[in-house]
């Protein structure tokens, strides 16, 4: 069964299905539900509008949802009379970003085409370990990739992602973290590993 079809168990009755929706603040709506629809083909599938919403002094808003499929969806939240936030520096804008799937290579690149004919800028497909994306931006500057995979994951991965999170958690209460320790730190576990494997 594909990862995207299948549900998380974390105890009894404590079921996950994958991700509802994930929810951005827009200052431009009208651009914002303009560009999701035209350029990606979302469609609009509801909005909510809340007045004194969790307290008296919780602005008023309106929450519009675009739908990603099989279930999924990503939303967005006008706030009145919000200002505008500061546009995030150049790491934060890569890194807070919505990846969205493609299952081949085919795929990613008629996407592509299709989202520069909008006049929207797209970078040439990148290659990233297990991933290869393009990535370019919404009105409201959110970055998003249409991503599709050049494997599929397995559990040597899942075993790798263990080591290397656990080695990341460790090094980076150090007072200096880096990669390299990092790396060293996940080299010791991999031979603790063996160690007890081959004892």
């Amino acid at each position: 069964m594909d990862d995207r079809q299948q549900m998380i168990t974390a105890g009894p009755g404590l079921r996950l299905y994958g991700v509802d929706h994930l929810a951005h603040v827009t200052w431009k709506p009208g651009e914002t539900a303009d560009f999701y629809r035209e350029v990606l083909g979302l469609p609009l599938t509801h909005a909510v509008t809340g007045v004194g919403w969790l307290s008296e002094d919780f602005p008023d808003f309106v929450h519009f949802f675009l739908g990603l499929g099989g279930g999924n969806y990503l939303a967005f939240f006008y706030f009145f009379d919000l200002p505008e936030e500061q546009v995030p520096d150049e790491l934060m804008h890569l890194a807070r970003h919505i990846a969205l799937h493609v299952d081949t290579e085919e795929e990613m690149l008629a996407w592509r085409d299709k989202i520069k004919s909008h006049g929207v800028r797209v970078t040439p497909p990148l290659t990233h370990e297990l991933l290869e994306s393009v990535y370019f931006d919404d009105p409201n500057g959110i970055q998003l990739e249409i991503v599709r995979p050049l494997r599929t994951f397995g559990e040597v991965d899942a075993r790798d992602a263990d080591l290397t999170v656990r080695a990341l958690a460790e090094v980076s209460r150090m007072e200096k973290p880096s990669v390299s320790a990092m790396w060293q730190r996940k080299a010791a576990m991999v031979r603790d590993q063996i160690g007890m494997v081959t004892s």
